[in-house]
């Protein structure tokens, strides 16, 4: 080997070991940064046999690990997301210290039970009253708290969309400067742009593949669209159409059920599903938890929906202790009083929506009284028979009654055809208040009480109710009885028949104010069962059940956290044994190439040495 070639061979050997040397240190001074992939020199005989030379600086990993990660937050980020407002809706249906609707609605029950014992006890009437004041209360307070949270929600998925945005544009950008760069100095930008995918990750659900050039394409999961490459960054935005209901499985050939917010677009054409990542946490609490068809708030609302009509439905055959004079249901006709009332829509999404009462819905729903006792006979009432009518009864006082002509309710019927139905009997004038609300009134200054409604159409039209609203967010006692509770029904009229099968044959009625069969009948919903949110149960049992769903959910949602917080530190863990910087590893690497690096310095001073003594010897 002649002087030169020895030179190049040592020069070829000091290079390499100062590249080594180089990403040795560099490797050392980011052993403590997130997401840092340790770095590798590559060597390799140089060309003609003789020195070395750096082939590349490659980036040591596992790609399947990777990829597991970035699968793994999105699941994180969608968890977490929904933990933050899961805590929250735990607090609302808090049944721990201070009362719940579960202790409410047992107050008003006690309260029932009071006045069942004595009945012309005032101050039970108003305790009764103040009890379901504080019923209506708290079910308004819950649903205004669940639905407050429902536009933080929606205002937060827009934050993301901008966020997700500004990602995307970035991880193009660096893709960019990746295809563009040579291998060797790409590394760190690599490790960059994964930083920047598991940071995207936690936002939106991702799939990745890695494109010839190095550069890496995204696409959203389940394949709905690109999101970025080297040459487009998606955008995100809020769509004109409202977002479909995941929580509705749809048949095949009929169209999704929709959402009250609007849905999200890629690129101007419509998602679907969003499955992951902190966005889809946010949907699925906005759409699903909270607002969905089994919803935490849609639970509510069908059992604020179900306590108003059975509470009301006892209330409108009910009788104060003095009887009435008149009566103003609780309730607004709406706009249309002339349509048959089954053809009215209580839906106000509906397109001929026009205000109707929200119970109409229960119009003609035949649900009889737990059995009571009549009289001291001891007899059960009849049945209710199969033709709809309500029977009036009045007279100077309970004890000179006379039992009005049934007024027959049909399906049919409008809401002004029902006006002029009970005018007919002669006895009850009822008319259209200006504010637009059913009012009864004794003819010729009668008293008068409901012996029996088998239609529920003076419920629905909030006659003598004891809840007004329509619908938990607005739940409310009704004002009359808290102005004056001395007007809440807690008798019923003693009736006698004809045929005890035929209730439309009455031949006498009276009424005492020692009469309790009303407030037995409230009394006894604490254990009725009614089909509320498709099974058939209790108000409390209900309740109890939704109860205890939120923390179902809230404990499974803490535990799956959990469990995938320790799958991704495992994958953590098993990344750093392959991609981590081992200080003990570098720092035996730092001693090897310093050695190589002296050994060829040292080879350089030799040949040096030679070449001076051959000039010496010349």
């Amino acid at each position: 080997m002649s002087i030169n070639n020895i030179l190049n061979v040592s020069q070829s050997g000091i290079s390499a070991a100062q590249n080594t040397l180089q990403t040795v240190s560099h490797n050392i001074a980011n052993a403590n940064t997130p997401g840092y992939s340790r770095q590798v020199v590559s060597l390799a005989n140089a060309s003609g046999g003789l020195g070395v030379q750096v082939r590349d600086i490659s980036r040591q990993l596992d790609l399947l690990l990777d990829r597991r990660q970035e699968l793994g937050v999105g699941e994180s980020g969608r968890l977490d997301a929904r933990e933050r407002f899961l805590s929250q809706i735990e607090q609302i249906f808090n049944e721990m210290g201070t009362p719940g609707l579960n202790d409410r609605l047992d107050a008003l029950y006690t309260a029932a039970d009071s006045l069942m014992d004595n009945p012309t006890n005032p101050v039970g009437r108003e305790e009764f009253v103040t009890k379901a004041d504080g019923v209506a209360r708290h079910v308004q307070g819950m649903s205004r708290s669940l639905s407050g949270l429902l536009t933080p929600v929606d205002q937060e998925v827009d934050v993301l969309l901008a966020d997700i945005n500004n990602r995307l544009r970035a991880i193009r950008d660096v893709n960019v400067a990746i295809a563009g760069s040579e291998e060797s100095g790409s590394a760190d930008l690599r490790d960059q742009r994964r930083r920047m995918i598991m940071e995207l990750g936690k936002l939106i659900d991702i799939q990745t593949l890695e494109i010839p050039g190095g550069a890496v394409q995204i696409s959203m999961g389940g394949g709905q669209g690109l999101l970025a490459d080297t040459v487009h960054a998606a955008t995100l935005s809020r769509s004109p159409e409202m977002a479909v209901d995941p929580s509705v499985p749809t048949a095949p050939g009929e169209p999704p059920e929709l959402t009250r917010f609007r849905g999200i677009s890629l690129d101007g054409r419509p998602v679907l599903r969003i499955q992951g990542g902190a966005l889809g946490g946010l949907v699925e609490v906005r759409d699903t938890l909270i607002n969905g068809k089994n919803g935490f708030l849609t639970r509510l609302e069908a059992l604020a929906d179900t306590m108003r009509f059975q509470f009301n439905r006892i209330g409108s055959t009910s009788v104060s202790q003095s009887m009435f004079t008149s009566q103003t249901g609780v309730v607004t006709l709406g706009r249309d009083l002339g349509s048959p009332m089954r053809t009215l829509s209580t839906d106000p999404e509906a397109p001929n929506y026009q205000g109707a009462p929200v119970d109409m819905s229960q119009l003609l729903y035949t649900l009889a009284d737990p059995p009571i006792v009549e009289g001291e006979e001891g007899r059960p009432a009849p049945p209710p028979v199969a033709a709809k009518q309500i029977l009036f009864a009045t007279g100077v006082d309970g004890s000179h009654l006379s039992v009005a002509p049934p007024v027959v309710v049909t399906e049919d019927m409008s809401i002004a055809g029902l006006v002029s139905a009970i005018n007919r009997t002669g006895v009850i004038n009822a008319s259209i208040t200006p504010d637009n609300r059913l009012r009864l009134q004794g003819a010729n200054g009668l008293k008068y009480g409901v012996i029996s409604d088998d239609s529920n159409v003076l419920a629905i039209l909030g006659i003598g109710a004891l809840f007004a609203g329509d619908g938990a967010w607005n739940m409310a006692a009704n004002p009359a009885l808290l102005s004056d509770s001395r007007t809440l029904g807690v008798g019923r009229i003693n009736t006698r028949y004809e045929d005890p099968n035929d209730r439309s044959r009455a031949t006498h009625a009276t009424f005492d104010d020692g009469n309790n069969q009303a407030a037995l009948a409230i009394s006894q919903l604490r254990t009725t069962k009614f089909d509320i949110s498709g099974r058939e149960t209790s108000l409390t049992g209900n309740y109890a059940a939704t109860v205890g769903m939120v923390g179902a959910v809230v404990n499974q949602n803490r535990d799956s956290s959990m469990a995938q917080k320790a799958a991704q530190d495992f994958l953590e863990t098993l990344r750093q044994s392959t991609s981590g910087v081992s200080m003990e590893e570098e720092l035996t690497d730092l001693l090897r190439f310093q050695r190589a690096f002296q050994a060829s310095s040292k080879l350089v001073s030799t040949a040096d040495e030679l070449f001076q003594t051959i000039i010496q010897m010349v």
